[in-house]
């Protein structure tokens, strides 16, 4: 059976569509802070906060309240004034957590 040069292409075409994209989202580490209502990103560098979106699970020890150091993949908002009294000055919505160490629980 003869396929048409069309047809060849639009079937390469497709198959591209299907293979995995590497993430391109950018890469930001530092201290992450979370309790009962709260959680914010200190940047490595910066004397700011970030509120943050997304699945932190990985990073949180079950009470709740405490720290990580913590490298995530994510997409950073507008510069405002988020979170528990405008104190944010963006909004980091989480898309892959990368790696956490040093978790401490509140004391």
């Amino acid at each position: 059976m003869r396929i048409s040069h069309p047809l060849k292409a639009l079937v390469l075409l497709l198959c591209v569509g299907c293979t995995s994209v590497p993430p391109t989202d950018p890469t930001f580490s530092g201290e992450y802070f979370y309790n009962f209502e709260f959680a914010y990103l200190t940047p490595d560098g910066q004397n700011v906060r970030w509120c943050i979106k997304g699945d932190m699970s990985g990073a949180e020890l079950p009470e709740r309240w405490g720290t990580s150091r913590i490298v995530v993949r994510g997409t950073l908002g507008p510069e405002g004034s988020y979170g528990n009294l405008g104190v944010c000055k963006h909004v980091l919505t989480v898309t892959q957590l990368i790696s956490v160490s040093n978790m401490r629980g509140r004391q």
